[in-house]
């Protein structure tokens, strides 16, 4: 790898059309790779301890409900796995963003090709994890703002995005919260790097390129909504 994909990664961040249409005569990913497990895991470890205690929390909740003696057996079988937990969300943090780096750039990839458009896998693949630069970053920063924060004060998945979204509109309903989260401030600015890499790298008109970073959304926001009502 040389240091021009790195570049070209960081130049995602302040130019997006500019990097895109490099990317095209240059599908490069290795350090989009590197550097988005390096995100990944520095989100994950900047909001380890609030995550931690959602965890439990969210555990007590459901154990509350059980039978005493089947929640004995699962009060052991959680003492047995608590220390585990920290070394799971590491293992999560460097495998988990290949499974879903992979199901994104087929999304892409099937989407451009319906669009009318040729694309090659190369670029769906490479659109994917350069995109994802503005996405680990605003995670990264997400997750410092999450440290600041008492992790006591965690008691839910939506408690954990404190970028500012439209969330806040929706105070007595959780699965329409959750469902907004996903239009936080770092995640439109992720949606419109989105649209100019479908644009740009896999050729899509940009009629078809906003369509499918608003179904892409919502399918974000689908996701989201079922994630933060899991637990109850």
């Amino acid at each position: 790898m040389n240091l021009r994909g790195l570049v070209t990664y960081v130049r995602v961040l302040v130019a997006p059309r500019r990097a895109f249409s490099d990317l095209v005569v240059n599908p490069t990913w290795g350090w989009a790779a590197l550097c988005g497990l390096g995100l990944t895991l520095a989100a994950v470890l900047l909001s380890e301890r609030a995550q931690l205690h959602m965890m439990a929390l969210m555990e007590a909740q459901r154990m509350a409900a059980m039978p005493p003696g089947e929640r004995v057996r699962e009060q052991i079988a959680a003492a047995q796995v608590a220390s585990l937990r920290p070394t799971f969300l590491v293992i999560g943090a460097l495998v988990a963003p290949w499974f879903v780096w992979l199901l994104i750039a087929i999304f892409f990839w099937i989407v451009a090709l319906v669009s009318g458009a040729r694309p090659k896998v190369s670029w769906a693949w490479t659109a994917t994890l350069n995109s994802y630069a503005v996405y680990g970053v605003a995670g990264v920063i997400n997750a410092t703002l999450v440290a600041l924060t008492d992790p006591a004060t965690i008691s839910r998945p939506t408690d954990l995005v404190l970028l500012p979204s439209p969330a806040m509109l929706a105070p007595h309903s959780q699965q329409l919260a959750a469902f907004l989260t996903a239009y936080n401030v770092g995640t439109l600015w992720y949606y419109v790097v989105v649209f100019i890499a479908l644009e740009t790298l896999l050729r899509m008109s940009r009629t078809a390129a906003v369509g499918v970073t608003i179904a892409y959304s919502l399918l974000f926001g689908v996701l989201a909504a079922f994630g933060g009502t899991s637990g109850h």
